[in-house]
């Protein structure tokens, strides 16, 4: 093999391996950038403010939400006016802790984070009340990033 076959084939090599580096790099700064972005978006559900929790979400509207109560949510209109409702205005406080098992996964454009959480609230009436909830949220890249196009927040039955 002549001597420009072989710098041919190191340079065609090198590419690829740069190539194959640099998409390795991107989907590694993708999945820290969900990561970080996750207890933000718990982050802004604890101001009880739903302008501040509204930018996280797409608005569309056949997207459903679910969470602890009612079953469903049809798009993000009734989630918020919903999570107004029933979270926010009996409330004084709410207070999320996740615990250590945030796990983000990302296909392309679409990605999921699953994890659990401590939940404290107390009412307006000064009533403390503590919950254990487990939290899915899948998220689509837009041309504003990363923004929640599902959600399905439980607790397990009894509380626990």
């Amino acid at each position: 093999m002549g001597t420009r076959k072989v710098a041919s084939l190191a340079l065609l090599g090198g590419l690829a391996f740069v190539i194959l580096a640099s998409t390795a790099t991107s989907a590694d700064r993708e999945e820290a950038a969900l990561r970080a972005l996750v207890p933000n978006i718990v982050a802004a559900w604890g101001t009880m403010d739903i302008s501040k929790v509204a930018p996280y979400y797409a608005a569309d509207a056949d997207l459903a939400y679910f969470d602890i109560v009612p079953l469903k949510y049809n798009n993000w209109k009734e989630y918020s006016a919903g999570a107004q409702k029933l979270l926010f205005d009996p409330n004084r406080s709410i207070g999320a802790k996740l615990n250590d098992d945030l796990a983000v996964h990302r296909r392309g454009s679409l990605a999921w984070a699953t994890f659990t959480l401590a939940i404290d609230l107390v009412s307006k009436e000064g009533v403390s009340s503590h919950l254990n909830a487990r939290w899915t949220m899948v998220l689509e890249k837009r041309a504003k990033g990363w923004t929640v196009v599902h959600e399905h927040v439980s607790v397990p039955l009894g509380g626990s």
